[in-house]
């Protein structure tokens, strides 16, 4: 099964028949869970009788324990193994109806739910997570440059504030919360700013990419010279 980086990843979830279809889009690409595909088409199980796995179903992926088909993967799979022609002409039939509001941008953004910040941590909190758990020196400061690097923040000009990038945000790694600054005078509100959180999902992925640098280069001892000759 190949691995694959997700960019915009967004589930859709579908009821047909009493069961739930679950939808995978990252725009262009449209996967459907293996399980679903198989119960409301009526497909035997992948790995039951004669079915054997080709080329094109190597691009499935797996996420959180399912198993995902492109879309042109289980409509060939429908048509060549089902065997109830009935439900598998039903559930062609459905696909040829709805399957275009799957890259709806509407439907995605919809579906998009973005991170509470409930859960996240602030960009100081994560460095030190990330230091505890690797044993490294990492502060507030070298993780905003570590981002900066990975591409996931940005400046719209130098000095600006950060600013989260398309990647982390579609991925929820990243999120952002209004933070109210300087002091709070009777009949005015403070002062709000965005402020970078990171999300549980975003602390291991970041986690991951520091766990994967290569080992910094050790120094080589300068002998010291003697006092006397």
């Amino acid at each position: 099964m190949t691995m694959v980086e997700l960019q915009q990843p967004r589930t859709l979830i579908h009821r047909l028949d009493g069961r739930d279809l679950r939808v995978l889009v990252d725009t262009p690409y449209v996967y459907l869970a293996r399980d679903d595909v198989e119960a409301i088409a009526g497909v035997p199980p992948w790995g039951t009788g004669d079915t054997l796995l080709t080329a094109a179903d190597e691009r499935s992926i797996e996420i959180s324990g399912v198993t995902f088909i492109p879309l042109d993967v289980a409509t060939d799979r429908v048509r060549a193994d089902a065997t109830d022609q009935d439900r598998a002409a039903a559930f062609l039939a459905w696909l040829d109806e709805h399957a275009p509001t799957f890259t709806d941008p509407r439907v995605l953004e919809l579906a998009h739910q973005p991170a509470s910040f409930a859960t996240a941590y602030t960009v100081a909190a994560a460095a030190k997570a990330i230091a505890d758990e690797l044993r490294i020196d990492l502060g507030r400061d070298r993780l905003f440059d570590h981002m900066d690097a990975l591409g996931w923040i940005e400046r719209n000009e130098p000095g600006a504030p950060w600013i989260i990038t398309a990647l982390p945000h579609n991925n929820d790694w990243l999120t952002l919360r209004a933070v109210g600054i300087g002091p709070r005078r009777s009949g005015k509100t403070q002062r709000q700013y965005l402020q970078i959180h990171v999300t549980p999902a975003g602390l291991a992925k970041l986690t991951d990419t520091f766990r994967d640098l290569p080992p910094a280069p050790k120094l080589r001892a300068v002998p010291t010279p003697p006092l006397f000759d």
